[in-house]
């Protein structure tokens, strides 16, 4: 089965493609997106200078119409006042809408002209008149306030043109890059599925060499063993005789006590290998939590470790092989023993967590685990001790997570180790042969 280490292993360089593909698409999402604001704010602003210098050329020929034909009527002063005050306000509007240097300075003329013209009124009369200074007046308004409108409007077409041109390459460069990230995509997403299809496979038929492997290793094991046991009762045989005979039976002794030992790795060993499945049963945790700690009372006092156990505040029940996990909490309780050689507190506590899990808590007031050696913990073979295979805390592992449940380790902040075995309670259970 892979692991999630090993997937990661595997897919870590697709996560990482896939999270600079979506910062750089977001980037330039974004600039596009500024970029094309910026673009319609432009043409808006130049839309509406085209309406204001249309208005202005408008009222300006009107204007000067009634100043050619000579309507010198009480309608005829009331609509050049009308038009006069339009034209003032039109100003006001282009001035404050002009932001490029050539339309201001075409705004200044024209107010420069519209006041002259103004001026030229006052003096001698009004624009229906037919004497020379409305002639001075209307000429003004010829020759320099209509043409600077129309210069106004030439420079505002342009700039709506340059607008324009601008939101059409925004929309291309938009068009394109859509196109661009299409075809990355599609040779990335090739790419690095054919990168993780590949390591996938590698990594199953790793897999499968290994499992291949471990199940020989366990056959061989298993060989290794039976004959082993019959040495050891040979040797127990021929040393209980020699202590019958008065002989010395040291050299017997150390022969025994070793094949016990590798009786005890090969076990270990075959566990591993070919773990036993769950005998699956309603048990009351705390009944096994205080079995297990009975057997270590006598090695806890030897290492001077004063023992708590920390009971729920109702009864629990789990579905569970209770032998197998007499063996977790035997192994981290063995684990705690060691690494409190000078004395110290084991504290085990039962709790129901919010979750519906039920949680079985190890710590003890060792030098706790090192940082760099927390990630591997459960790994098979690992193991900080001079002695061991380093199998006991990947049984363990195995075990809680062939019931559904989990075992994780860390450190307390106050110093010493923590191990928390999580098992579903009984509102957690799918369905489990009892």
């Amino acid at each position: 089965m892979l692991t999630r280490r090993l997937l990661f292993r595997i897919a870590w360089p697709s996560l990482v493609a896939s999270l600079l593909f979506l910062t750089s698409c977001a980037a330039a999402a974004v600039f596009l997106g500024m970029r094309q604001a910026a673009t319609v704010r432009e043409l808006e602003i130049d839309l509406d200078g085209r309406r204001i210098v249309d208005a202005l050329l408008k009222d300006l020929s009107e204007l000067i119409e009634i100043g050619l034909h000579g309507d010198g009527s009480e309608a005829g002063g009331s609509r050049v006042a009308e038009l006069n005050e339009d034209v003032r306000r039109l100003l006001a509007e282009s001035d404050a809408a002009a932001n490029r240097p050539a339309e201001v300075g075409i705004v200044d003329r024209l107010e420069s002209g519209f006041r002259r013209y103004r001026e030229a009124v006052e003096a001698g009369g009004d624009v229906a008149s037919a004497g020379a200074p409305g002639r001075a007046a209307l000429a003004i308004l010829e020759t320099e306030v209509r043409q600077a409108a129309r210069e106004l409007d030439s420079e505002v077409a342009e700039s709506t043109a340059r607008s324009l041109a601008a939101m059409h390459r925004t929309a291309s460069w938009t068009a394109w890059w859509l196109a661009g990230v299409g075809v990355l995509a599609t040779i990335a997403g090739l790419f690095f599925g054919y990168s993780v299809a590949t390591g996938l496979e590698r990594a199953m038929i790793r897999a499968e060499e290994l499992a291949a492997v471990g199940r020989m290793a366990a056959g061989m094991a298993h060989e290794l063993r039976n004959p082993l046991t019959a040495i050891s009762m040979l040797v127990q045989l021929q040393r209980e005789k020699a202590e019958e005979e008065g002989l010395p039976a040291e050299d017997l002794q150390v022969i025994e006590r070793e094949i016990v030992r590798m009786e005890e790795r090969l076990n270990a060993f075959i566990d591993y290998a070919r773990p036993p499945r769950p005998k699956w049963r309603t048990i009351d945790p705390v009944a096994v939590v205080v079995e297990t700690l009975a057997l270590l009372q006598g090695r806890a006092a030897k290492h001077r470790v004063e023992m708590r156990l920390v009971r729920p505040g109702s009864p629990i029940t789990v579905q569970a092989d209770a032998e197998q996990i007499g063996r977790v909490l035997m192994n981290l309780a063995m684990n705690a023993l060691d690494a409190m050689p000078r004395g110290g507190r084991l504290t085990t506590a039962l709790t129901t967590a919010p979750d519906g899990f039920v949680e079985l808590t190890v710590d003890d007031t060792g030098p706790g685990v090192e940082p760099d050696a927390l990630p591997r913990l459960f790994e098979p073979f690992f193991t900080s001790k001079d002695a061991g295979l380093g199998l006991g805390l990947a049984i363990s592992e195995r075990i809680a997570r062939d019931h559904g449940g989990s075992l994780v380790a860390s450190n307390r902040p106050e110093g010493g180790a923590r191990f928390v075995l999580r098992l579903p309670g009984p509102s957690r259970i799918v369905g489990h042969g009892a």
